[in-house]
């Protein structure tokens, strides 16, 4: 399925590139991203602001994978990111609007960090020094009605996955640019991730 999904969006920077002047995206830029074509309830998942992260992708609720975004237009990602969730058999005929709101070039924008997942008001929150997951996960509106214990920190190319009832997790000082995704509850809602992979974040 991975594989399925990055030559999809392969080929459609391929064919939609055409060598204009056109400005593409850059780490560091943010998007608005909007999505229509799905239940309201999906819409509220999916729809928000988004950062472009250092390695070039942009992390998006319910996909396994960030998807690439370095160097596309507005409009090559928004279907990059319509193809990645019909792919991925998510949504069957998504319709996605993307916006650059702030290129990485202009000033004075704040740092941001992502809340996604089962969050009541998923996207870009603003980044203050010393913020830590619980934090984060509030200023999101906190978890909704579907929201797990498993919380996925995204850091630097890194996945860490964090135990939302474990204080020391919620505790957890975040960087600028970190992601954090909310998993949906299971029947059975326990932790995924491992003490030991944790440990130096805790540290």
């Amino acid at each position: 399925m991975k594989h399925s999904i990055c030559a999809v969006l392969t080929s459609l920077l391929l064919a939609d590139f055409t060598g204009s002047a056109v400005a593409g995206l850059e780490t560091g830029a943010q998007i608005s991203l909007t999505i229509r074509g799905v239940d309201p309830a999906e819409q509220q998942k999916v729809s928000g602001t988004y950062r472009v992260g250092e390695s070039g992708r942009v992390r998006l609720p319910l996909l396994d994978q960030a998807l690439p975004a370095s160097g596309m237009t507005a409009e090559q990602f928004a279907r990059s990111a319509e193809a990645a969730y019909k792919v991925a058999g998510i949504y069957v005929r998504p319709a996605i609007e993307v916006e650059i709101l702030q290129g990485k070039d202009q000033p004075g924008g704040p740092a941001v960090l992502s809340v996604g997942g089962q969050v009541r008001r998923p996207g870009e929150t603003t980044f203050r020094k010393g913020m830590t997951v619980i934090q984060a996960l509030d200023a999101a509106g906190g978890r909704n009605e579907f929201g797990g214990r498993n919380l996925l920190l995204f850091r630097d190319g890194h996945q860490y996955c964090l135990d939302f009832t474990n204080l020391h997790h919620k505790n957890i000082v975040l960087h600028p640019g970190d992601s954090l995704q909310v998993e949906q509850k299971g029947i059975i809602d326990r932790w995924k991730g491992e003490d030991a992979s944790i440990q130096k974040l805790i540290e």
